[in-house]
């Protein structure tokens, strides 16, 4: 970015949050864009108070430094002015980075606004699969992505997010709302394999633009990583796979997942009650964000307290699936999940919010 592009300002908003974005005109259309459904930016300054993220401009002295390094990424470099409330990006330089910092920085902001609020976040994915909302639950490794791409390949359902879901109650008790959150989606390069086909998946990972790309293929290479990864931006994985990104939906069922490393391993259980507790704290986050949790985000009062509840409430299962088979065990799963869990016409209204299709959105002003 060159001294030469003028800064402007911008309101950035979540369902828990407003933080501010001083930057180019660019970088704001690139954000907005990446943001989308889950974060809306708007011309003009925030409120007084909010946490600013900025860019292009020098950090006074005392701001506290702070490095993020993400595996096989590049460093990015802040700055922190925690009495002002401002988060300085001051490396890599390019467009680029300049982007993804100022979208990491201020998701990191909004996640830890609900955090604050009584919000708990789940290693798990979210998606709508004939019309259920199902949290995909599971480690690193358990094949959520492979299992979420396959199950939303030409429209058949809706991601609402990829992992480390937002969980709460909703407020007149009638179940639990799981919210989304702008991130790009790590894919195995094998499922793009297992997806696409070998020569479709080259292509796709030629097109791809997120600026990591760049070296993550470096894990492979080394031995870090067996199958290497690629990142995928939201609106790049709504176009790949024919589909549309929900903001939000109510959550109808809880499965755990994981890979079967055989073949008679793979099948499908409920979970009984006094067993859900025990396997929802294994995947409960301890913290709202993998990095810069420096906004505050101890929670308030007991809503949390309130969601693990709801959540333990709702029928839960396990499903181990055969990875070569993803797009056959997504109906296996879909059919078991119909047969046993109340479909939104039985209960509470079901919804998918803020579907976003890839184009880009207008620029802003």
């Amino acid at each position: 970015m060159g001294s030469s592009s003028p800064t402007h300002r911008y309101t950035v908003r979540s369902r828990f949050a407003s933080t501010g974005l001083a930057c180019t005109r660019s970088v704001a259309e690139h954000i907005g864009r990446l943001a989308g459904p889950y974060l809306t930016l708007e011309p003009g300054s925030s409120d007084p108070g909010t946490w600013q993220m900025t860019a292009g401009a020098e950090p006074p002295e005392g701001a506290v430094r702070e490095s993020v390094t993400a595996q096989g990424e590049v460093t990015v470099d802040y700055a922190v002015d925690h009495p002002r409330k401002t988060l300085y990006h001051l490396a890599p330089r390019g467009e680029e980075w300049v982007t993804q910092s100022l979208l990491r920085a201020t998701r990191a902001a909004h996640r830890s606004a609900a955090s604050r609020q009584g919000v708990l976040f789940l290693h798990a994915g979210l998606v709508e699969l004939d019309g259920l909302g199902v949290a995909l639950v599971g480690g690193s490794r358990a094949g959520k992505t492979s299992f979420i791409m396959a199950g939303v390949l030409d429209g058949s359902g809706v991601m609402v997010c990829n992992d480390d879901v937002s969980l709460t109650a909703e407020p007149d008790g009638n179940g639990v709302l799981g919210v989304g959150w702008p991130r790009s989606v790590s894919v195995r390069l094998d499922t793009l394999d297992l997806l696409f086909g070998r020569e479709r998946a080259r292509a796709v990972r030629a097109s791809l633009t997120h600026p990591a790309n760049r070296t993550l293929l470096s894990l492979r290479e080394s031995g870090a990583e067996e199958h290497g990864t690629a990142l995928v931006y939201p609106w790049e994985y709504a176009d790949l796979l024919h589909t549309r990104i929900g903001r939000s939906t109510g959550v109808d069922a809880l499965v755990h997942l994981s890979l079967a490393d055989d073949p008679s391993e793979a099948g499908f259980a409920p979970v009984p009650p006094a067993e859900r507790d025990g396997l929802l704290e294994k995947r409960l986050l301890g913290l709202p964000n993998k990095h810069l949790n420096i906004f505050g985000h101890e929670p308030e009062g007991g809503a949390s307290e309130r969601t693990r509840d709801a959540l333990t409430a709702l029928p839960t299962f396990r499903f181990r699936y055969e990875f070569h088979d993803v797009r056959r065990q997504v109906g296996q799963l879909s059919g078991h999940l119909r047969a046993r869990v109340p479909g939104p016409d039985r209960g509470r209204e079901h919804r998918v919010t803020g579907r976003a299709a890839p184009a880009a959105p207008e620029p802003l002003r």
